[in-house]
C-alpha cells in the first residue's frame, strides 16, 4: 500500500489554518485505502522540510492540499521537500507529486454542494470567490476553471467568479448579477483570517446571510472544509499511481520510530514519562482522553490559550496526564506532543540524522522570506540564541556549513530532543530581523497577548529580546 501525505501551508498565527488539513487526514485514514495518511506544512509541524524522514513507506504520495497551481505549489513545496518533479526517487522510496486539489474537476462538486446546503437553487446566483494575485497570473485559472465547470451543469440562474485581489473584485458582485439570491462560496482551504474576517468586514456582511437592498447574500463555509474534499484527494491519489500498486505493496507500519536502541527517558522536554502513563508539567490533575489527535488540539495552547505554533516552545498547558493502553502507546503521545522527537532521536544514535544548517536554510528561502539571507552572523547567532533558548530541542544544526553539528547530533543525551534544521519559525525571525538590522524600530515594553511568532509587533517577547540585542553596542573583543 501507499503511504499518503497532504501538504498544506499552515499558520504561526493561526490555529484554525491547518485544522482541515488535518481533518482531511484523518477522514482519509479512516478510508483504509493508504498504510497511512500523514500532514506536511510550510508554517508548522511536521514541516514539509522533515515530514518524509519517518516514512518508510516505498510507494509516497503527495497531495499539495492549496486551491491552485502558484507559487506554493511550484516551488515552495518541491524545494522543501526535495522533490525533482511529479516523480522522485530516492533509494527505494518513490515518491509521486499530484497537482494541487484546486484544479481537479472534482472541486466542483464541492462548490456545487457548499451552494446547496446553503439552500441554492435554479433561481439564484452563484459566486466562486478567489483569492487572485495580480503577481501571478496562473493563480486565476483555477478559480475560473471551477466556476466554468459548475456554470456548464447549468444549476444556477448565474454562475461567475469574484477575487479579493484582481478584477473582478467581490466588491461589484450585486452589480454584476442580478439574481435575487447571491450564493458566495469561497474558494480557500482553511476558513481563516481571509475567510473569517476581511471578507465578511469588506462586505459588510452580517453573517450566514446578509440582506441589502432587497436582495439576500448567503456567504457559505469553504471549499476546503467540506467533508467531500476527501473524494477529491482519494481521486488525486489514485490518479498518481500505476493500477497494481494496492495490490502488490503489503502495508507498512509508517510514521513510527525506527527500532530503538535508546534507553527509555525519564523525561522529555516537559513530558514525564511513567510506567502507565504519560504527564504534562505540573500536577497531573485532569486526565486527557487516550486520543492522539485530540491531545494534539489540547496542547497547541498554553495555561492561557494562547496558540503554540512551534510544538517546543515551552509552556505546554500544566496538570494533565494520559493513560497508556488501550492501543495508546507512549510513543503516539510522545507524537503527538513533540513531531517526529523519537525519530530524530534515534536517527541521531544511528548516524543517520540529516542536518541542515542555518545558512543553507536561508539560502533557499525565496519570495517574501529572501530578504532573511541578508541577516547578518551576528543576528544569526542573536536570533538563535534568543528563540531556541526557550525551545525544548536542542539545536543539532550549526549556523554555518563550514561548521560541525553538535554533539546531540551524534548520540542524544537523556531526554535530549535533537533539532535538525531551523523551523520556520525561525525563518521568519530571521526575515524580520535582517530588516532591523537596516532600520530598528523603536523597542516597546512586553506585551504578553502578543502572538507568540508576531515577530512584528512592538511588544512581543522574542521581538524585543532580539531587538534589544541587535541594539547593544558591540563590547570589545566580541565578535562584530
Amino acid at each position: 500500500m501507499t503511504h499518503l501525505v497532504l501538504a498544506g501551508h499552515g499558520s504561526h498565527l493561526n490555529a484554525a489554518s491547518s485544522e482541515p488539513t488535518r481533518r482531511l487526514a484523518a477522514a482519509l485514514r479512516r478510508t483504509g485505502e493508504f498504510s497511512a495518511v500523514s500532514v506536511a506544512l510550510w508554517k508548522e509541524e511536521p514541516s514539509l522540510s522533515r515530514a518524509l524522514d519517518a516514512v518508510e513507506d516505498p510507494d509516497v504520495v503527495v497531495v499539495p492540499v492549496f486551491i491552485s497551481t502558484g507559487y506554493f505549489t511550484r516551488t515552495v513545496v518541491p524545494r522543501e521537500m526535495r522533490l525533482d518533479g511529479p516523480r522522485t526517487r530516492r533509494g527505494r522510496q518513490h515518491i509521486r507529486y499530484t497537482l494541487p486539489v484546486g484544479t481537479h474537476p472534482r472541486l466542483a462538486d464541492v462548490i456545487i454542494e457548499r451552494a446547496r446546503e446553503a439552500g441554492a437553487g435554479p433561481a439564484d446566483g452563484l459566486v466562486v470567490l478567489g483569492h487572485g494575485t495580480r503577481r501571478d497570473s496562473e493563480s486565476e485559472k483555477n478559480v475560473l476553471t471551477m466556476a466554468d465547470l459548475v456554470a456548464r451543469r447549468g444549476l444556477f440562474a448565474e454562475c461567475g467568479v469574484a477575487f479579493i485581489d484582481q478584477e473582478p473584485g467581490m466588491l461589484t458582485m450585486l452589480e454584476r448579477f442580478r439574481a435575487p439570491r447571491l450564493f458566495v462560496v469561497p474558494l480557500f482551504i482553511a476558513d481563516g483570517w481571509h475567510v473569517g474576517e476581511t471578507i465578511p468586514a469588506d462586505l459588510a456582511l452580517d453573517g450566514p446571510e446578509t440582506r441589502r437592498g432587497g436582495r439576500i447574500v448567503h456567504y457559505t463555509p469553504p471549499v476546503g472544509t467540506h467533508p467531500a474534499l476527501a473524494a477529491v484527494v482519494l481521486e488525486l491519489a489514485r490518479e498518481a499511481l500505476p493500477p497494481q500498486t494496492s495490490d502488490l505493496q503489503p502495508p507498512i507500519s509508517s510514521l513510527q520510530s525506527p527500532a530503538s536502541t535508546l534507553q527509555p527517558p525519564a523525561s522529555l522536554g516537559e513530558l514525564r514519562l511513567e510506567p502507565k502513563r504519560i504527564c504534562g508539567p505540573g500536577d497531573p490533575l485532569r486526565e486527557l482522553p487516550p486520543d492522539a489527535e485530540a491531545i494534539r488540539r489540547y496542547v497547541r495552547s498554553d495555561a492561557a490559550g494562547r496558540y503554540r505554533p512551534l510544538s517546543g516552545s515551552r509552556g505546554l498547558p500544566p496538570g494533565w496526564f494520559v493513560p497508556l493502553g488501550g492501543g495508546l502507546t507512549a510513543d503516539d503521545v510522545i507524537e503527538a506532543v513533540y513531531p517526529l522527537a523519537l525519530v530524530h532521536r534515534q536517527q541521531a544514535a544511528d548516524g543517520t540524522l540529516r542536518i541542515v544548517p542555518l545558512d543553507a536554510v536561508l539560502d533557499r528561502q525565496s519570495g517574501r522570506y529572501e530578504s532573511a539571507r541578508r541577516l547578518s552572523d551576528r543576528g544569526r547567532r542573536i536570533a538563535r540564541e534568543v528563540l531556541c533558548r526557550g525551545c525544548v530541542r536542542t539545536p543539532a544544526w550549526p549556523l554555518s556549513s563550514t561548521e560541525p553539528p553538535a554533539p546531540c547530533a551524534v548520540r542524544p543525551g537523556p531526554g535530549v530532543i535533537p533539532c535538525p534544521e531551523p523551523c520556520s519559525v525561525l525563518v521568519a525571525l530571521a526575515r524580520e530581523a535582517a530588516a532591523w538590522e537596516q532600520d530598528p524600530p523603536a523597542p516597546a515594553p512586553i506585551d504578553p497577548s502578543v502572538p507568540f511568532a508576531d515577530f512584528a509587533a512592538p511588544g512581543n517577547p522574542t521581538r524585543e529580546a532580539v531587538l534589544a540585542a541587535i541594539l547593544e553596542p558591540s563590547r570589545p573583543g566580541a565578535s562584530p
